[in-house]
C-alpha cells in the first residue's frame, strides 16, 4: 500500500503476455514496456506456473506468480482462464496483503474482471478494448461463452475504473454496461516505433516478396488483419475484381507491374459462421484463371516483416465493420503506406484526415477508391506524407503517462474517498 513519500504497487494481469499476434498481447508488453521504472513507482508482472509461458524479458524481481492446480490444468484453456481472472489472480493479492505489501492498483488489461470485489486499499482497473462479443452476438456463440461475458460485464461493472481505447468504444462500453460515463476514461494506444516510412532496398524486396510468395515488380494492394466476419474480406475482393479491368489498363498504359491483392493473417476453417470460407467467392470473383491468381494469401506474417510488408505495399486496405480502435491501419499510416480505410466504428477517431476513408458496405465506393488512388500518384503521395503526422498523435509513452495518472486516481478513490 502506498504510504506518504512512495510510489504504488500496481499489480498487472500478464495472462495474454506471450501472446503477441493478439491486440491484447500487444497492449500488455507495450504498456509494461512503456511505464517508467525510473520513479518511486513498483510494477509486477502478474501470472501463474507451470503453464503460463515464461515473461521473457522481464526482470525476475518484477514478477509475481501462483501455483496452477493440476486438476484445472487438466480442466483445459478456457477453464484455467476463468480460475486465473475469478481465483489465482485474487489469491496472489491477498498473499500481497497477508505479507503487508497491499497493492494499489491491480489492472486486467482485457475485458475481464474478478466477481469479487478486492479488499480495500486495492483498487481495481479494466481495459475494455471493444464491446464485440455484445454488440456482435454471433462472437459469442454458445451458452459457455454467453454465460463467460454475462460474468466479466457483471464484474466489471465493479471496477473503480475502466479504459476505452477510444471515444467509440466509450460509448458502447456505457450503452452495454450501463455505468456511469465518470466510470470510463479514453486512453489512446498507439503503433510501435517500429513502423516507420522509408524504401526497402532491393534485396530487402526480393527476399521479402521471396518468403510471402510474391513476385517481381508487383504492385500490391495490401490487407493485414483477420479474417473473420466483421473483418469485411469479401467486400474487399468484390471491390478489387471490379477494379482489375481498370488496373489492366492502367499497366498497359504505365508498363507497371501487374496489381495484385495480397491478403495477410492467420486463416481460420473452425467456424464458418464467425469465418466465412473465402474459396467460393474469389471462383465467383475471379474464375480460376489469371485474375483468380491476383489474389495471394500470405499467410501468418512474423512481427519482424510485418513493417517491411507495409512499407513495400503501394496500398494497404481495411473494410472493418468494428474496431476497438484499430492499430493495423494505424501501423500502415506510421510506415507512410497509402490507406483506405472504413469509416465505420472508431476508425475516423484513428485515422482522421490521414486516410481516405469510405463506407464499408458500399463495394462501388471501394472499387472507385481503390481505382482513383491506383491512378493518381499525387492522391498517393498526400496520403503517404499524412500517414505519419497523424501516428505521431499516438504513442505508448501518451498511452503509458495517462494509464499511470489514472492509477493515481484510483489509489485516491480506494484510500481517500475522492470522488471522480
Amino acid at each position: 500500500m502506498q504510504s506518504k513519500g512512495e510510489g504504488l504497487r500496481i499489480g498487472l494481469n500478464g495472462l495474454f503476455w506471450s501472446q503477441e499476434r493478439t491486440g491484447s498481447g500487444q497492449y500488455t508488453r507495450h504498456l509494461w514496456q512503456a511505464l517508467d521504472r525510473s520513479g518511486p513507482d513498483e510494477y509486477h508482472l502478474l501470472g501463474f506456473e507451470p503453464g503460463l509461458p515464461s515473461f521473457e524479458g522481464v526482470s525476475p524481481a518484477e514478477i509475481r506468480t501462483i501455483p496452477l492446480p493440476g486438476l484445472v490444468q487438466r480442466a483445459g484453456e478456457n477453464a484455467t482462464k476463468v480460475w486465473w481472472e475469478q481465483w489465482g489472480l485474487p489469491q496472489l493479492v491477498q498473499q500481497a496483503a497477508q505479507d503487508n505489501a497491499d497493492y494499489d492498483v491491480i489492472h486486467y488489461p482485457y475485458f475481464a474482471a474478478p466477481l469479487k470485489k478486492f479488499p480495500s486499499p486495492t483498487g481495481l482497473i479494466v481495459t475494455i478494448h471493444d464491446m464485440i462479443p455484445l454488440a456482435m452476438p454471433e462472437y459469442a456463440p454458445s451458452l459457455p461463452l454467453k454465460l463467460y461475458f454475462r460474468l466479466v460485464s457483471t464484474a466489471a461493472r465493479q471496477a473503480d475504473l475502466i479504459l476505452a481505447d477510444s471515444e467509440y468504444s466509450k460509448k458502447d462500453i456505457l450503452r452495454f454496461l450501463k455505468i456511469p460515463p465518470s466510470k470510463v476514461q479514453v486512453v489512446y494506444l498507439a503503433a510501435d516505433e517500429r513502423y516507420r516510412p522509408g524504401p526497402l532496398t532491393n534485396e530487402e524486396r526480393q527476399n521479402l516478396f521471396r518468403r510471402y510468395g510474391l513476385e517481381g515488380e508487383e504492385r500490391i494492394l495490401f490487407y493485414l488483419g483477420g479474417f473473420d466476419r466483421r473483418k469485411n474480406v469479401i467486400t474487399l475482393l468484390e471491390a478489387f475484381g471490379q477494379a482489375l479491368p481498370h488496373l489492366k489498363e492502367l499497366e498497359k498504359a504505365d508498363q507497371g507491374g501487374r496489381w495484385v491483392l495480397a491478403l495477410a493473417g492467420k486463416p481460420h476453417t473452425a467456424n464458418p459462421v464467425m469465418y466465412p470460407d473465402l474459396t467460393e467467392p474469389i471462383r465467383r470473383i475471379f474464375g480460376t484463371g489469371e485474375e483468380a491468381r491476383r489474389v495471394r494469401f500470405l499467410g501468418p506474417v512474423t512481427e519482424e516483416d510485418k513493417p517491411l510488408l507495409y512499407r513495400t505495399a503501394d496500398l494497404y486496405a481495411f473494410p472493418s465493420l468494428y474496431e476497438g480502435f484499430g492499430l493495423d491501419p494505424l501501423e500502415a499510416l506510421a510506415s507512410g503506406t497509402p490507406v483506405l480505410c472504413s469509416d465505420a466504428s472508431s476508425l475516423p477517431e484513428v485515422v482522421g484526415a490521414a486516410a481516405r476513408l469510405v463506407k464499408p458496405t458500399d463495394i462501388t465506393a471501394w472499387r472507385e477508391a481503390i481505382i482513383e488512388l491506383a491512378t493518381q500518384p499525387d492522391q498517393r503521395a498526400a496520403l503517404s506524407a499524412a500517414g505519419p503526422i497523424q501516428a505521431a498523435r499516438f504513442s505508448w509513452q501518451k498511452t503509458a503517462e495517462r494509464t499511470l495518472q489514472l492509477y493515481n486516481v484510483v489509489q485516491c478513490i480506494r484510500t481517500r474517498g475522492i470522488a471522480h
